[in-house]
């Protein structure tokens, strides 16, 4: 469920960075999913090719901050209620998830399979996909919308300088405070998380004015370092771990997946999402804006599809049943090639779902609710 504009006034950048954050959590699901020789070697652990290769899957969580914060921009300036936010949520959360249960009974039926995923605890997941929790950031972000006035409320009467305490407290809890002891302290929540981007964003919309503009060029550098420090971070960290096992440092700390403290891809996400902020305002009647704007309410489907549990167990073992090319070059030209596709064909299948079955039942749902 995306926050968007009125028609009047929806920005396709805007719409497009939206379209952009979904691409790279594709990307760390590949990358995740990904058994380049490099991740199953033995020898290669601790390395930096594998460090490297790790890293890359911060990339997904500079998507969601994208997402998150592209939704607080807009709907911290909001005094409606969410509930028909949470319901329209719930109903094409819904709509995925118990379709694809649905698909894949009948698949496995006429195909004379065994329905190895249809278990009592699976069906409950797909027909209660929030409550079970099916997908972490749906669940997360329905109970962010939930607590959404009471922080517009708070926001909306603090002094800049009160909103940047409560925005450094949150961080340290967040975030800082679990890199320092992982092992003991667990504050990190998908909830936590996901508040502290909309805090961020709410204050971006709240002082954009004050906020200085942002070129690409600070964007593509903010990126590498980040990058850097993830693959240094993340190189230092195997070490520790094999030499104080005892302070607990998963290895993922720095970029995504349980035990991660994902700070560098929230750094990352803010500065691109200031930078498109600051980009003049766009016309709206050209062919590519029209593109973007009608393609953007499928995005969400995209995650809502590659990330079902029973739908990625067979994606991501239909495109790396492939031959492994065996050079660097072709390893990252296959990758960035197969990325890029599988978004555009999920994009293409999101959107007719959108169109045939999310938005009507969505709309005749709305209408005889009230």
């Amino acid at each position: 469920m995306e926050i968007r504009m009125t028609r009047k006034t929806r920005n396709w950048h805007f719409e497009l960075l939206r379209i952009i954050s979904m691409l790279l959590i594709v990307a760390t699901h590949y990358f995740a999913s990904a058994n380049f020789n490099i991740k199953s070697a033995s020898d290669s652990s601790g390395t930096w090719q594998m460090a490297i290769r790790n890293s890359l899957q911060m990339s997904g969580q500079v998507g969601v901050t994208l997402f998150v914060l592209i939704s607080a921009f807009f709907l911290s300036k909001s005094n409606s209620s969410p509930v028909r936010r949470m319901i329209l949520l719930w109903i094409q959360v819904f709509i995925y998830s118990g379709g694809s249960l649905a698909t894949y009974i009948i698949i496995t039926k006429l195909l004379n399979k065994q329905t190895i995923f249809l278990t009592s605890r699976n069906v409950l997941a797909s027909v209660f996909p929030i409550t079970m929790g099916t997908y972490w950031f749906m669940s997360a972000f329905f109970a962010l919308l939930c607590v959404s006035p009471f922080i517009n409320k708070l926001v909306s009467v603090l002094s800049k300088r009160d909103f940047l305490v409560l925005l450094g407290i949150f961080i340290w809890f967040v975030f800082i405070w679990r890199i320092l002891n992982p092992l003991t302290l667990q504050y990190f929540t998908d909830i936590g998380y996901l508040s502290t981007i909309y805090l961020i964003g709410a204050f971006i919309s709240k002082y954009s004015i004050l906020i200085p503009k942002i070129s690409l060029w600070q964007v593509i550098l903010v990126c590498c370092i980040s990058f850097s420090i993830c693959a240094i971070g993340t190189n230092y960290i195997e070490t520790i771990r094999r030499l104080f096992p005892e302070f607990g440092y998963p290895a993922n700390l720095l970029t995504a997946g349980p035990g991660a403290s994902p700070i560098l891809s929230v750094i990352t996400g803010c500065f691109i999402f200031l930078w498109v902020c600051k980009l003049p305002s766009p016309g709206l009647n050209t062919i590519w804006s029209k593109s973007i704007l009608s393609l953007s309410p499928a995005t969400l489907g995209v995650y809502l599809i590659h990330e079902n549990f029973i739908i990625k167990n067979y994606l991501w073992r239909f495109v790396f049943q492939l031959p492994e090319p065996t050079s660097t070059i072709g390893i990252v030209a296959n990758s960035a090639v197969s990325i890029v596709l599988i978004y555009i064909i999920l994009l293409l299948v999101s959107y007719v779902i959108f169109k045939l079955l999310v938005s009507p039942l969505t709309t005749q749902f709305m209408k005889f609710a009230s």
